[in-house]
């Protein structure tokens, strides 16, 4: 067995506790901002039957992700409706070499395109994060805590106190009114919780610390901006984006403090 099937099989073998009467991702967020967006937009990314990340569709025929989430897979990924539907195959169309994201084409109409938020985050503001199926949890819900921040080798984006857990790489941050914000990315301080999660094959450290938990999320704007610059058209794009908050520029809050992730 190699030691990415390894890897995958702890994974599995970890999660059956936590999965065997869990529900799916859309009905864990009905009644929520993130409702329409996992009955619609979302999907889980599935290597050899596992869960091993999230994906969020911005066009007819194109899905978002992190990066990692890919390398982590290891090999050829395939699409799962989060309302628990069908399931189709995703063909990478390019990674970014600035940040953290990856673009996938899926069958058109596969998913619905969801909405882009406009607004910058601003400090206080309530969130909700998606992640796949297979967790056992796949909600939850916290605030920003810092809106203006670029993480070393994830790229721009702002953190929240947001309970997600390792498993909801490349998964939506909505806001209040359903919109993206950004996909949930990388743990600025992760402490043990790696090590443990590799383990146990299950994020306890994240089950503990809930919304006290630091999570960054990579900025859906400059997501989709980068994929431009690849050369990757996509047909959606944020309403009338908006480059300044409060007098702040998105570009020279960028001389934002540098959060570099422990290691």
């Amino acid at each position: 067995m190699s030691d990415q099937m390894h890897r995958l099989t702890v994974l599995a073998l970890g999660l059956a506790l936590l999965t065997g009467c869990a529900s799916l991702p859309a009905d864990q967020a009905a009644g929520t901002p993130a409702a329409r967006v996992a009955r619609e937009s979302l999907a889980s990314l599935q290597a050899s039957g596992v869960s091993v990340g999230a994906a969020i569709a911005v066009d007819d025929r194109h899905v978002l992700t992190n990066a990692h989430v890919l390398r982590q897979a290891g090999g050829p990924v395939t699409l799962r409706r989060a309302d628990g539907g069908a399931e189709a195959p995703a063909e990478l169309v390019g990674t970014s070499p600035r940040m953290d994201l990856a673009v996938l084409r899926m069958p058109e109409g596969f998913l619905r395109p969801a909405a882009l938020a406009p607004e910058l985050p601003i400090a206080g503001e309530r969130v909700w994060a998606m992640g796949p199926e297979g967790l056992g949890r796949a909600l939850a819900e916290g605030a920003v805590a810092r809106p203006y921040v670029q993480m070393r080798g994830f790229g721009p984006g702002f953190t929240a106190g947001l309970g997600a857990l390792m498993g909801f790489s490349g998964g939506p941050v909505v806001d209040r009114t359903g919109r993206v914000m950004g996909l949930t990315t990388a743990l600025p301080h992760p402490g043990g919780a790696p090590l443990l999660a590799a383990m146990t094959g299950v994020d306890l450290a994240g089950l503990a610390e809930g919304a006290r938990r630091q999570v960054f999320i990579l900025d859906i704007r400059e997501a989709m901006a980068e994929a431009e610059r690849m050369g990757i058209a996509l047909a959606a794009a944020p309403e009338a984006p908006v480059r300044e908050t409060r007098g702040r520029p998105w570009r020279d809050a960028a001389r934002w403090a540098a959060l570099a992730p422990d290691r």
